[in-house]
């Protein structure tokens, strides 16, 4: 990482070890510090930003939100996997900015660095400024924070509508205002036009209100008026349609071997939000980031549970601290333990499900550092955590982890030439449209790539002057080496192979009939 940037880091670090000397009426420099913050966050996600090749679920997403509406609706419900919300956001995006890549994934770059914002502004409210600093730059350096801002799909989206959703909901309850009860309601809504599992961090609310109704009791007008609005506003999801689709994929793998999900997924979880993956964003974390992650940051976050311990609180202010903590720790126990138990049971999990909890880990992480009262050791401590954190954020800009489409295709763009067929191992329709995807993206100005089946490349009737194997090597498909191994091994009966290229999890094989 640039030596400027983590001189940034130690800035603002330093900032925020001693409390704020008082200032003037009408002062800005109560915002210097998280506009800091801020700024830090956004080159971070600006950095690098292009660099890597778009991924499968990123193709997806930017050949899908391209299209026009009357296509595009279809293709989200059909995939089902996520609401529309941010095909439509990226649509108009386009529209306004253009299409390609980085167009895309600036749109998460927007949302990631609007989450630094929200979380700050949750965390003053929760309990002060420096608490809410600590918390806004350790979001700003995260590991998780920083990759999925820098990836066209919705889950910076959703990083930054749940700490909204929250302060909104948090500030009706207490206030009682209706203005910030229907701005929960808009947000809530749209937390579940983004991602399915953002529906937990909306039942940890509801929880939370639950459990102080009569500290804070809320009209049933408003109850029934935002249960009311919920419904109806959701409805045209709820009939497009995606529910039956779920349920028929979901009877297609059923009878099939089930993955196996480990009893450690969940402290590989939280060690991946105290940004362990050192090795890279794909690679087994080393057994010692374990125990640096957890004294660094998961103790600090421990240590925030210490009001719920005491069996009498002294005073209101004692009360209103312990009241935070519970909502911070339902806000993320609720949503983290629902989704590892729907993941267990489907045996399907990425540290993206849950990621979205990493806002209010890192309040609970901020407040645990801000409440030692000794500097030197906060400046300790602040000090281990960002130079910890500076450490694993270099892979996420220099260790690759998605195919290298870009890569690829710029060599088959260069060396192609006219009569060449393309065979793509795994030879399934999601993979062959993913290429044609890939080519479109990238080398859109070009004749279209249509791949050919390994059986019509090499059958008597084949006009193939050349034939290139696009190999796709992913970890999700361990098959895959021996699909393509199975491929080579077809074409040599007949080809000979002249050519080999290497690119991050994609394979270039170029073979050319015997005797040519």
């Amino acid at each position: 990482m640039p030596q400027s940037w983590q001189g940034v880091a130690v800035f603002q670090a330093k900032a925020m070890l001693d409390p704020p000397e008082p200032q003037p009426a009408g002062s800005r420099a109560p915002w210097a510090l998280p506009s800091g913050i801020v700024v830090l966050g956004l080159a971070l996600r600006l950095y690098h930003l292009n660099y890597a090749s778009v991924w499968g679920d990123e193709i997806f997403t930017l050949s899908v939100s391209r299209q026009p509406l009357r296509e595009m609706y279809p293709a989200v419900v059909t995939d089902f996997v996520h609401p529309p919300l941010h095909y439509f956001l990226l649509h108009f995006w386009f529209k306004l900015v253009g299409f390609g890549p980085f167009q895309a994934r600036f749109l998460s770059v927007v949302f990631g660095t609007l989450a630094i914002i929200a979380v700050y502004l949750l965390g003053e409210y929760l309990f002060d400024r420096r608490a809410a600093s600590l918390a806004a730059l350790l979001l700003a350096v995260s590991q998780l924070g920083v990759m999925y801002s820098q990836e066209a799909r919705p889950y910076a989206l959703l990083l930054f509508l749940v700490p909204c959703c929250s302060y909104l909901f948090l500030v009706a309850l207490r206030t009682g205002d209706a203005g910030p009860w229907w701005g929960f309601v808009l947000t809530a809504i749209l937390v579940a036009y983004t991602n399915y599992f953002g529906f937990f961090a909306v039942a940890a609310l509801l929880l939370f209100a639950a459990v102080y109704r009569v500290r804070y009791p809320i009209p049933i007008s408003r109850w029934i008026g935002g249960t009311a609005l919920g419904l109806l506003l959701y409805l045209p999801w709820l009939t497009s349609g995606f529910v039956g689709r779920w349920i028929h994929a979901h009877q297609n793998v059923r009878g099939l071997p089930r993955a196996y999900m480990p009893w450690w997924t969940v402290l590989s979880t939280i060690n991946t939000f105290n940004n362990g993956r050192t090795g890279g964003l794909i690679e087994s974390s080393p057994w010692w980031t374990f125990l640096l992650g957890g004294l660094l940051f998961s103790i600090p976050a421990l240590i925030t549970f210490e009001p719920l311990l005491k069996k009498s609180l002294t005073d209101s202010a004692e009360r209103q601290l312990r009241e935070n903590v519970l909502f911070l720790i339902l806000l993320f126990g609720i949503p983290f333990s629902a989704v590892l138990g729907v993941c267990f049971l489907s045996a399907s999990y990425f540290v993206r499900y849950i990621m979205f909890v990493i806002s209010s880990y890192y309040l609970l992480v901020g407040r645990g550092i801000s409440a030692f009262n000794r500097t030197a050791l906060r400046a300790a401590l602040l000090s281990a955590c960002l130079a910890y954190s500076v450490y694993s954020l270099r892979v996420n800009y220099f260790v690759p982890y998605k195919e290298d489409y870009k890569g690829a295709y710029a060599h088959l763009a260069q060396a192609g030439q006219p009569g060449d067929c393309y065979v793509v191992v795994p030879p399934s329709r999601e993979e062959k449209l993913l290429a044609q995807w890939a080519w479109a993206i990238y080398e859109g100005s070009r004749p279209a790539m249509t791949p050919t089946s390994l059986e019509g490349a090499t059958s008597g009737q084949a006009t193939c002057a050349r034939v290139w194997l696009i190999s796709i090597e992913r970890r999700s498909f361990p098959s895959a080496v021996k699909l393509s191994e199975g491929a080579q091994h077809v074409l040599e009966l007949d080809h000979v192979r002249i050519e080999e290229s290497r690119y991050f999890c994609i394979v270039l094989d170029l073979f050319v009939p015997r005797g040519q």
